[in-house]
């Protein structure tokens, strides 16, 4: 019976322990996935200026005011671009 009992401890530690590891490890993973998101939306950004840049002859005002609005939007938001 003491067997028993030990077992059953033994299986809730082994269940609370994988938990609290599953717990810490589920924001870093998040947190990765957020970087990588950020990271894919900011190259996108990139590439809808550099589009732009390349076809303003289709459309020069609207070239000029997407590049910017994306400028403006980067050098509120990142810093390290300046004023």
């Amino acid at each position: 019976m003491t067997a028993v009992i030990g077992f059953l401890i033994l299986l809730a530690v082994l269940w609370a322990t994988v938990s609290v590891v599953a717990t810490l490890r589920a924001p870093t993973s998040m947190e990765a996935r957020e970087r990588h998101e950020l990271e894919r939306l900011r190259i996108l950004v990139d590439d809808l200026k550099q589009t732009a840049w390349d076809h303003r002859e289709l459309d020069s005002p609207l070239a000029t005011i997407v590049i910017d609005k994306i400028r403006a939007h980067e050098r509120r938001n990142r810093p390290e671009l300046g004023p």
